[in-house]
């Protein structure tokens, strides 16, 4: 075993330079040994831990509601009560549910997640309305949440229960959302007009409802379904 002339770092028989300082490792007394291992690894990794998803869990919040609870304290010394800041702390809770829920819940189930969603929502809006004593909640905003809720579930559920194909599925919420338009227009002349009448609903039904039969049509034509999953890749 030899050692650097240059920075004294104890060599291997198969070193031809200090893996320290790079200089030449030259003995005219000491002959090259042929498949020697060196005694120094050959890349030097540093392993770093996994942070856990607790943890993460626990800095998003922090990240999240730190400048939220800013925002109370500075509408407070403004104003002396609260005033704002609650609309910003409403909808930092919405975002939040929305966003870590799935990291604070260990269920992968996707309809507890969708039904929590449109729950925190519905709530979100009902407190928008009652802080700003608008009438529009259960007229308007409750029932087309509903709808909103009713399309989203019916696709999941297809996609999840059945085999349907991704043109089946999509003709069914093409269709549902034609639908949906006209409801909405109802919803918004009943509400904010205080009468029914249709005037632009019309024209996103007759074109969600075609484009629903042309893909219905096209999912039962073999040759073109290929086709259009080999153009798409779908």
């Amino acid at each position: 075993m030899a050692y650097c002339v240059k920075c004294g770092v104890k060599l291997g028989d198969s070193e031809k330079k200090c893996p320290l300082c790079q200089t030449v490792v030259y003995h005219p007394d000491i002959k090259e040994v042929t498949g020697a291992v060196s005694p120094f690894p050959e890349k030097c990794e540093i392993q770093q831990k996994k942070m856990g998803s607790k943890l993460k869990l626990m800095i998003a919040t922090i990240i999240v509601f730190l400048p939220t609870f800013l925002t109370v304290i500075c509408d407070y010394s403004i104003n002396s009560k609260i005033v704002w800041s609650d609309i910003v702390i409403s909808s930092v809770c919405l975002l939040y549910c929305f966003i870590f829920l799935p990291l604070i819940f260990r269920r992968k189930n996707i309809f507890f997640y969708l039904f929590t969603d449109f729950a925190v929502l519905l709530l979100f809006q009902w407190y928008i309305a009652y802080t700003t004593k608008g009438s529009w909640f259960t007229g308007f905003s409750l029932p087309f949440t509903c709808s909103v809720m009713f399309i989203v579930t019916a696709v999941v559920s297809i996609r999840q229960f059945t085999k349907s194909s991704y043109l089946l599925i999509s003709a069914v919420a093409f269709i549902l959302t034609g639908l949906d338009c006209v409801l909405t227009e109802f919803l918004i002349s009943r509400t904010f007009m205080n009468r029914v009448r249709f005037i632009w609903s019309y024209y996103p039904l007759v074109t969600f409802i075609a484009v629903g039969i042309i893909l219905f049509l096209c999912d039962h034509n073999t040759h073109f379904k290929e086709k259009i999953i080999k153009k798409f890749f779908i």
